[in-house]
């Protein structure tokens, strides 16, 4: 029967095994173990192009479920709207000029919610708020989707 021998090949084959469990655990057990301040978190969404009727059916006050399942919420601090635009070639300059788009309008609906934050998230339930990201918002009166482009912790 013939021995093997421990070469520098095993020992450099240990090692890199060894720092891709350690970086894997820096880098997952932070997120799991770390601890998450509950706060009152205030962000806004951007719904684009949606008919004024949904505009005048969003009230302050309301409360608005944030999720698809709804568990998360939060209460509709603010609604303001303007004329929706749209960006058209004019051909005659070779320019692109904004042009108001009749009937419809862009929404910016400000929410408060009790969150959990960490370092690397914000999550109101399972629902995660991060700016650009897509967020359901639904109420009475109301189900839409839009996105969310400020944060206020």
């Amino acid at each position: 029967m013939m021995k093997k021998k421990w070469t520098f090949i095993d020992t450099l084959i240990v090692i890199v095994v060894l720092a891709v469990v350690v970086l894997a655990a820096v880098k997952v057990l932070p997120s799991k173990l770390g601890s998450a301040e509950k706060k009152n978190v205030e962000f806004t969404v951007m719904i684009q192009n949606k008919d004024t009727e949904l505009a005048e059916a969003i009230k302050p006050g309301a409360k608005a479920t944030l999720s698809l399942t709804e568990k998360d919420g939060g209460i509709v601090k603010d609604v303001r709207a303007e004329t929706a635009t749209q960006m058209t070639f004019n051909s005659i300059d070779g320019t692109y000029d904004e042009v108001p788009v009749e009937g419809k309008k862009d929404i910016f609906v400000t929410v408060t919610a009790d969150c959990e934050l960490t370092d690397k998230y914000i999550k109101t339930g399972g629902t995660a708020i991060k700016v650009g990201g897509e967020i359901p918002v639904r109420g009475q009166g109301f189900a839409t989707q839009g996105f969310v482009i400020e944060i206020n912790d």
